[in-house]
């Protein structure tokens, strides 16, 4: 997240005012936005409306991480019943108001862009910010990390040892880290 560029956060701040992160601030700004970035899934009633507000007030919206993107690890219920998952966690599951999956936002709202990953990569996000101060769409790959692993020369583990790879479902972007 916008943490992780902790060398470029003071040029980051000289360019856009941070409306709201909690994890940085407790300050609020109200909108409208040019643009709000988004983490995580949908998973309650009020994060729908929470997320409808979001780009009611936004010129653009992007969805970042794999839980915004995708639904993340919290869509694994969406695989069995939320009601036992619930029951089994809390002591009071009436109380706990959940939907019956987990989303990812654009399920709920238009998404001008989404910026894949867990965790996203920091030049990825500098470059989306970027991109949008200066009106241009970003310049982030939209092919698989098979692709990283060739240009580096790096020798497919599926094809050469028959490893299980999630390269070729895998969005491009981290510099092919694993192998």
């Amino acid at each position: 997240s916008l943490l992780d560029c902790e060398e470029e956060l003071l040029a980051v701040v000289e360019q856009v005012e941070i409306a709201y992160f909690l994890e940085a601030s407790r300050a609020v700004v109200e909108g409208p936005y040019d643009l709000s970035l988004v983490e995580g899934s949908i998973t309650t009633p009020a994060d729908i409306e929470r997320i409808r507000e979001i780009r009611e007030a936004s010129r653009f919206l992007v969805a970042i991480g794999a839980c915004a993107t995708a639904g993340g690890i919290q869509a694994l219920r969406n695989f069995g019943d939320v009601r036992e998952f619930a029951a089994a966690v809390y002591a009071h599951p009436e109380y706990i108001e959940t939907l019956k999956r987990s989303a990812p936002i654009a399920e709920h709202v238009f998404v001008d862009f989404e910026l894949r990953g867990c965790p996203i990569n920091k030049h990825q996000l500098l470059e989306v910010i970027a991109a949008y101060l200066h009106g241009r769409k970003p310049n982030i790959p939209t092919y698989s990390v098979c692709i990283e692993c060739k240009l580096r020369g790096t020798p497919c583990v599926m094809v050469a040892a028959g490893v299980a790879c999630l390269g070729p479902v895998t969005q491009a972007g981290c510099h092919a880290l694993c192998p």
